[in-house]
């Protein structure tokens, strides 16, 4: 039996309880199990019988099964209620991970990365499904920016604090995997018993037709992939998602490089600031585009992580480094954000496609991701292309200068640029309709 609200529980109320359970969801089997990871690799390197920095084949594995699982996985969305899916992949991934407490082998940990990504393939595309069904176009950057924020937000505790506070609390390592893994098992059972899909009355409505987008399950793989394949769209925002991670994911994997590449000392607890200031950038663009059009902030947010990576590679002081620490993590994180919102903000993409357009986004993104963090590093060692340029400079560039390609992308994306007005800020007039329950 299906959850259902309480009588007199308005649809606008109940819609921030949705948001409210996936920013949880979110939370828990994005980030947190899968960013605890770096922190905690030197604890882990003694018991797996290998060195630390063999560890990060554990971290990286997880991108790796991310780009294989999140098409499939958006489109079993896209087929099956959303209810299911999403509870069936968090808590798959949670106890994939309670189970990392069992397996004292490199080879063991390295392959319950890819396990988890099995359910974090289910969970991550089609809640950017689930807040597109329950939030109309003028609010859709308010609600995926809030879900993005906890990704961001979870990433920065899970690397502050798991090697710290929290193995100090818990004692090894291996509890911290089983504390995450069980706060994420928890989170999908809340899923399970808290979130239904819409109906009729709490459909957000087409601002061309009028009449409430349709959100129907059952939609066959084949239709799914043949209407993204079809979207004049889809090779332009693939492009742009490869261009943005390559630059997101690419600096941020070079950034302790970066910091003891330097003449002068960072701190190191300073090199979470990108992190931490990605969820305001989060929760910043994407409420921004509901007011101001998706395609003027998409090209804030690819010109703002650009230079903030380059001010980072380039800076002679480190107040010029912190600087653009901040500027790269408020824009790569609203930019992150910005591509939670497309998939069901593309004129020529309907509600019932959004799980396997979020799929292709996501999966394809983790291709720049991945080839990035490879050639930003060999830049940073190798670097002799630019007579009398710093190393650290030419991996700057060669991890910045990319996402300005991105501009040419954003043009010729098919976008529903429906902005808030001023009289929609105040009044909803869904918030007018109470369910019976």
């Amino acid at each position: 039996m299906a959850f259902s609200t309480r009588a007199g529980l308005r649809p606008g109320t109940y819609r921030w309880v949705v948001l409210g359970v996936a920013f949880l969801v979110h939370a828990t089997c994005i980030a947190l199990i899968w960013q605890a990871v770096p922190p905690l690799k030197q604890a882990m390197a003694p018991t797996l019988g290998t060195e630390w920095g063999a560890v990060v084949v554990v971290y990286a594995a997880f991108s790796f099964g991310m780009l294989l699982t999140q098409l499939p996985g958006g489109a079993l969305g896209d087929r099956y209620p959303l209810r299911y899916v999403v509870a069936v992949g968090a808590v798959f991934a949670g106890g994939a991970t309670v189970v990392r407490a069992l397996v004292p082998t490199l080879e063991g940990q390295i392959a319950l990365s890819l396990l988890a990504t099995i359910g974090m393939g289910l969970v991550n595309p089609n809640l950017i499904k689930v807040v597109t069904e329950w939030f109309p176009p003028e609010r859709l950057g308010l609600g995926q920016g809030i879900l993005m924020s906890g990704n961001t937000l979870a990433s920065g505790l899970a690397f502050s604090l798991s090697a710290g506070v929290v193995l100090s609390a818990v004692g090894t390592w291996q509890f911290v995997f089983v504390l995450y893994g069980g706060l994420t098992v928890v989170a999908g059972l809340l899923w399970l018993v808290t979130v239904r899909s819409p109906t009729d009355s709490e459909r957000p409505l087409d601002p061309e037709t009028g009449v409430p987008f349709q959100v129907d399950t059952g939609v066959p793989l084949r239709e799914s992939l043949g209407a993204v394949a079809r979207s004049p769209s889809t090779p332009w925002v693939v492009l742009l998602s490869v261009l943005a991670f390559w630059a997101i994911i690419g600096s941020l994997s070079v950034l302790p490089e970066f910091a003891d590449a330097m003449p002068y000392a960072v701190p190191e607890l300073l090199l979470g600031t990108p992190l931490f200031l990605a969820t305001l950038g989060a929760l910043c663009l994407p409420v921004l585009s509901d007011r101001f059009g998706r395609g003027p902030v998409l090209r804030v947010g690819v010109v703002g992580l650009a230079a903030g990576i380059l001010l980072t590679g380039f800076a002679p002081a480190l107040p010029v480094f912190i600087l653009g620490m901040v500027v790269a993590g408020v824009f790569g994180g609203g930019l992150n954000a910005m591509f939670y919102l497309l998939p069901g903000a593309l004129a020529d993409i309907d509600n019932a496609h959004v799980g396997t357009m979020a799929g292709v986004i996501l999966s394809l993104g983790q291709i720049g991701a991945t080839v990035a963090s490879v050639l930003g590093a060999q830049v940073l060692e190798n670097a002799d292309v630019l007579p009398g340029v710093p190393a650290v400079a030419e991996s700057a560039m060669t991890v910045a200068l990319p996402v300005l390609l991105g501009l040419v992308c954003v043009r010729r994306l098919h976008l529903q640029e429906a902005v808030l007005e001023e009289s929609d800020a105040t009044v909803d007039d869904e918030d007018a309709v109470v369910t019976d329950g």
